[in-house]
């Protein structure tokens, strides 16, 4: 790909050392750099309450499992995210509920929330859509109210605050992603921020229930250990944490090249029949993660999102959709028949979603050329209609 969607701003020449030293020590899985790893996470985040695990996906299983939900619980997870969402609420044993979105916002709407809290409701799955916050001091008052668990999906919003304040700084657990896609990545990797009575649980949730992980046993402490209940494979290993350790010091100049890039999208593509994402209210745009640039070509625009796929795919210009609805996919909908009539805003967002290419070494000249692209694409469309 010419221009690729997404490059994980990691060479070898960064990673080589790091990469050496997991493979010297001779801990290749969870040890001394994860230890390292987790103690820079700790720092940008601002708690010691983080438990580095394998995937975003893990930690919502875990954090599923630290709830203490039972059996058929009700959990809304909002109708435009990422499979993960959804589906391990059903691997818990719990029954998901779809919420609409907002349609300036693309996040979960509040509104729509409330109409789906019933007496079954236990747990809230938010996701901050491509790192824009949402009104979480709101969403905190909705869940207190209402007596329900608070998970946050922060797969796209490691750098995203409200109020001055991390997302997680309002929710009873936080889930990172450090895919190879992310703003921070790992390859394969996730963390979990959580409360100090959650801590050594949601630790232990990570490996097995074990009281106590191999780096512990082995590194000078006792041979013992206990299972405290059922758990999960989901430790971070040495590997994974060696490729995050190469990024943790350009996490926040990175931050502000993509604002610097989104900035130069908006710009670049006013006064096109297009549609951008929206600020949640309260929030600034140094708010915003930065993680996704993501504009919904209008209906009635004359061109569609896949007449400017194709002129990318013509110029080798990668391109992607987020999301495809939870209840478009045929497993979803054969088990649970939601109706899409009722999720009208995720309905009219992704039937002209498209995301762009973001990430901080995508060169100026490059996005100029995918901006003039999709330009070139709605001027043909006015001689045409000139003529």
């Amino acid at each position: 790909m010419r221009i690729p969607f997404s490059r994980a701003p990691v060479t070898f020449e960064s990673a080589a050392p790091f990469l050496k030293e997991a493979l010297d020590n001779g801990w290749l899985t969870t040890g001394p750099l994860t230890e390292r790893f987790n103690a820079g996470l700790k720092k940008y985040f601002g708690t010691d309450n983080v438990v580095p695990v394998s995937s975003c996906t893990a930690a919502l299983q875990i954090a599923l499992a630290a709830s203490d939900l039972k059996r058929g619980d009700e959990v809304i997870v909002p109708a435009n995210t990422f499979i993960a969402s959804f589906e391990t609420v059903e691997l818990a044993g719990l029954t998901p509920v779809l919420a609409d979105i907002d349609p300036a916002t693309w996040n979960l709407s509040l509104t729509a929330l409330e109409a789906k809290i019933s007496p079954w409701t236990k747990a809230i799955i938010a996701v901050p859509f491509a790192g824009n916050p949402l009104p979480m001091q709101a969403l905190r008052r909705i869940a207190e109210k209402h007596g329900l668990k608070l998970i946050l999906d922060n797969a796209h919003a490691l750098e995203s605050r409200y109020d001055g304040e991390p997302l997680h700084h309002y929710a009873d657990f936080s889930c990172y992603s450090f895919y190879a896609t992310k703003n921070l990545t790992t390859a394969e990797g996730g963390a979990i921020v959580c409360s100090t009575a959650d801590m050594e649980r949601v630790r232990a949730l990570s490996l097995h229930g074990m009281s106590r992980a191999a780096w512990n046993r082995y590194s000078g402490g006792s041979w013992r250990y206990d299972i405290l209940e059922t758990g999960f494979k989901a430790n971070l290993t040495d590997i994974h944490a060696a490729i995050g350790l190469t990024q943790l010091h350009t996490l926040d100049a990175y931050h502000t090249r993509r604002l610097e890039l989104m900035a130069r999208y908006r710009q670049g593509l006013a006064g096109l029949p297009l549609r951008f994402q929206a600020l949640s209210e309260g929030a600034t745009e140094s708010d915003h993660a930065g993680h996704l640039f993501c504009i919904s070509v209008a209906d009635g625009a004359g061109i569609t999102r896949e007449d400017i796929m194709a002129s990318f795919s013509e110029k080798s210009i990668g391109f992607s959709v987020h999301f495809i609805p939870i209840y478009e996919f045929s497993g979803v909908a054969a088990k649970h028949g939601f109706n899409p009539a009722d999720f009208p805003a995720t309905a009219d967002y992704f039937q002209g979603a498209l995301s762009l290419p973001l990430y901080p070494t995508l060169s100026e000249a490059a996005q100029d050329e995918i901006i003039a692209l999709i330009r070139s694409r709605f001027e043909k469309i006015v001689v045409t209609r000139a003529e």
